[in-house]
This record gives structure tokens, sequence and C-alpha cells, in this order.
């Protein structure tokens, strides 16, 4: 067991400054992988310590695809860390692995541990760049189209990005086309022997945090960018755990919470450079405001999508429109949208019924936490989406669905103060890590989006 570790040998820019090449070792049962990742970049990453600076954060990001894998219990790296860093990346391992040791029903004293040591060092020079603009990443979904728009009436100057595994953008190249900007495309390539590890005995496979990785690159390519800004669209629903094992929190959301964001805001401000600022647009609306805001641009219904399995690898996994019955955020999304678009429009974005169909009745109780347990996944919490369905009721829309019939049987529609419950979803959520100098533009912004 001692001879299990997981090290972090080094990462390599190629001669085009644009593919970098994060090599990974993984010692167990014997025997040594030598993995490797590798990125490519849109832009030319510039030969400074703040851009090598971010790539070395991003190797330590990567890594934790590999290490879950077989968790050995000693991680090696060449890095200087302080106490510091080496907290925030305990804090990682900690919350950000939490649902994939809940999924594989281990124990959190199995991770391995950062700590302070000596090491490589990319001194902090002085900085001559001339930082301006947002970056803002697009994932396809309705989130990244509010805080576009948003952006945009504020008239910050706006690239968009987006990580591509195996080359699948999903949507966010139509959504970006929609919205007029340009769109800068990571590509991303896990190393290929990845799938024969996780098929070995005693292997595991689980949830990782996605979210860190993505806001790693957008700093990476802040840097090669010249942007002050890397812009993400996590709602305040995104902070609230589903479930608990052994007395945690777990929350699939957890890399897309507020307390993440500014832990990594401040992580990306002392290690890599303190002209980049990391934040939320929409931070402090619910799901059910960005679903109010969003049914306001009706330019981006039929190239949107909230599905991940768009998103698969694998292409014959993937559904053959936007939209899949199997997903909970199919669901999620059909529930928080309909009170806020005519029946027409739901049927123009989503292209089917899902109402009707009675496949669908054990994931709605589960969402509406009528029974089993609420899907891992970015769905809308059961207040919202129960609120959701009351409005709904409310207004006679749906009342000869197989849905809204089930709702009505098992006690989620009821006669409560509703209008009160939506107002204090409409209301502006506390908490939001905007810097100073955005934070009065962007609060107004979002109240008249969700006071009209």
């Amino acid at each position: 067991m001692d001879q299990e570790r997981f090290t972090y040998t080094e990462f390599r820019v190629a001669s085009d400054r644009r593919t970098v090449e994060f090599e990974f070792r993984l010692e167990h049962d014997t025997q040594t992988y030598t993995l490797v990742e590798t990125m490519a970049f849109p832009r030319d990453l510039k030969d400074t310590n703040t851009q090598r600076r971010s790539l070395r954060a991003l190797h330590l990001a990567l890594g934790i695809s590999y290490y879950k894998t077989f968790l050995p219990p000693h991680i090696i790296h060449p890095y200087a860390m302080d106490e510091q860093e080496a907290a925030f990346w305990n804090d990682i391992w900690r919350n950000g692995l939490g649902e994939f040791l809940y999924n594989n029903k281990l124990e959190l004293s199995l991770l391995a541990t950062f700590s302070a040591q000596d090491g490589l060092r990319f001194a902090h020079e002085d900085s001559h760049e001339d930082y301006s603009g947002a970056l803002l990443g697009i994932g396809g979904g309705k989130d990244s189209i509010v805080a576009g728009e948003l952006l945009r009436d504020l008239n910050i100057p706006l690239t968009g990005f987006v990580m591509a595994t195996g080359e699948q953008l999903g949507q966010a190249g139509n959504v970006a086309e929609t919205m007029g900007i340009e769109l800068l495309a990571v590509q991303r390539r896990l190393d290929t022997q990845l799938l024969k590890l996780q098929e070995l005995p005693g292997a595991y496979i689980g949830h990782v945090p996605i979210s860190l990785i993505f806001g790693l690159i957008g700093a990476s390519l802040a840097i090669s960018n010249n942007s002050s800004y890397v812009i993400v669209a996590n709602e305040a629903s995104a902070s609230i755990p589903r479930i608990t094992w052994e007395g945690r929190a777990i929350n699939h959301q957890w890399s897309k919470s507020f307390g993440f964001e500014k832990s990594l805001q401040a992580f990306i401000q002392h290690v890599i450079s303190p002209d980049i600022t990391y934040f939320s647009a929409i931070r402090p609306l619910s799901s059910i405001g960005v679903a109010k805001s969003f049914s306001k641009y009706p330019q981006y219904f039929e190239v949107f999508t909230s599905d991940n399995f768009v998103f698969r690898i694998d292409p014959a996994r993937r559904p053959p429109g936007r939209w899949s019955l199997e997903s909970p955020k199919s669901l999620s999304s059909y529930i928080l949208l309909a009170p806020w678009i005519s029946n027409e429009e739901v049927h123009r974005i989503f292209a089917m019924d899902l109402f009707g169909d009675e496949s669908l009745a054990r994931p709605f109780l589960e969402l509406t936490g009528v029974e089993g347990e609420p899907p891992l996944d970015c769905v809308g919490t059961v207040d919202e989406l129960v609120l959701s369905m009351n409005l709904l009721a409310a207004s006679g829309r749906y009342s000869d669905t197989t849905l809204m019939r089930l709702a009505q049987e098992r006690g989620v529609i009821r006669s409560d103060d509703w209008q009160q419950k939506l107002q204090d979803l409409l209301a502006l959520q506390s908490g939001e890590a905007f810097p100073p100098e955005l934070r009065e533009s962007i609060l107004q912004n979002l109240q008249k989006q969700v006071a009209a």
C-alpha cells in the first residue's frame, strides 16, 4: 500500500504555443502508469510566469480525474505550495469529491492530502499587461444566456469560451452565434488509458468538480486573451445540497456553489494573477429568477439546451435532439420554464410533451421531493419545482396531463400562499462575489430582470 502513489510529473507547452501536455504517474498494485492529458488552446499562450502559474494550477486540477481511479494514499507534486494553497486543494478534494465518495460508499479518510512544501516556483513578475473585457463560459444553457444578455446590457466587451471534450461543443456554438460573440473552444483530450484503468478490479468511477477545471481553463485563456474577468453563470440554487453522507452535505453542484466561487476567486488572485477576477454574473438569482429572465429571449428558444447528455463523448449515446427523457435536467427545465412561456413556446423548445409521458412519473416524484432521493444533477430545488407546478395548476394549464394529475394525487398541488413564495424566490438572494467596479450595475440589472 505504501508504494501506491499519484505523482504530478510536469506540464509541457508545445512549440506551437497552443498545445499543452499535462503528465501524471499512477502507481498501483505493482504497476506504474504514465498518463498524459492534452489541451489545445485557441489562442497562443504567453511565455510568462503568469501563464505558467495558470497551467500549473490547471495541472493540479486535471489530476483529480486520474487520482480518483484508485485513491492512492500519497500525492506527490513538484510545486512550491504555501499553507493557504494547500488548504484550497484539500477543500477541493474533500468537497469536490463528495458525490464520488457517496456514490462509491467510501470514507473521507481515504483521500490523500496536500501540505505546504518547497519546490518549483514561477515567480510573480511585475504586470505590464492591459487586461480588459470579459470571458464568459458558455455551456449552451439558459443560465449562460441570461448572464450573456446581462453583460451585453452593461456594454462589457465579451468573448465566449467553452471546454470541448471529444470535440463536442453541444449547443454552445449556436448560443454564441445567436448572442453575436466570438467563441473560444479549448479542446480537452483525456488520456485514453483512463477508460481501461476504470475496468480494472478495485477501480472507482464518479463525479469530479468539473467547474473547477472550467474556471481554471478560463483563467488560462484570460491571460492569453488579456481579459480582466472570467465569468460563469451559476445561480443561488446551486449552493443548496441535496443529500448527506457520513454527516456531511453532498452537493452535486459544489463547484458551482457560492462558497466555491469565493474560494476560487481568492485562489486565482493569490496564486495566478491579481488582475483576473472569477465570478458568477447571476449568483443572486434563484432558478425561478433565471427561468423568468430567460423567457424574455425567444431568439434562443430553438438553439439552447440544458440536457447534459448532449455532451456525451460517445456520439452513439447522445440524444437525437436537444433534449432526452432520461435526463432529469430536461424535466426540471420543462417544469421551471412552463409558467413563464406559452404552451406553444414550450413545444417549440422541447418538441415533445414531457408532462404527458408516463415514463417520467418516478423522476417527477423524485424531483418534487415526494419519494426517493432528489437526483444528483443540476436541477431546480424541490421548493422551486413544486412552486412552478402550483403556478401552472392555478392557471389551469396542463390540467389534463399525466404529471399534473399525478401532482394533484400525491399532494404536490396544495393551497399554500404561492404568490408570496414566488416573490421570495424572485427576490435577489443574498451573497455574490461581483468585482466592486461592476457590483451596483449588475445588481440593478438583475433586479430589473426579475421585476419586469
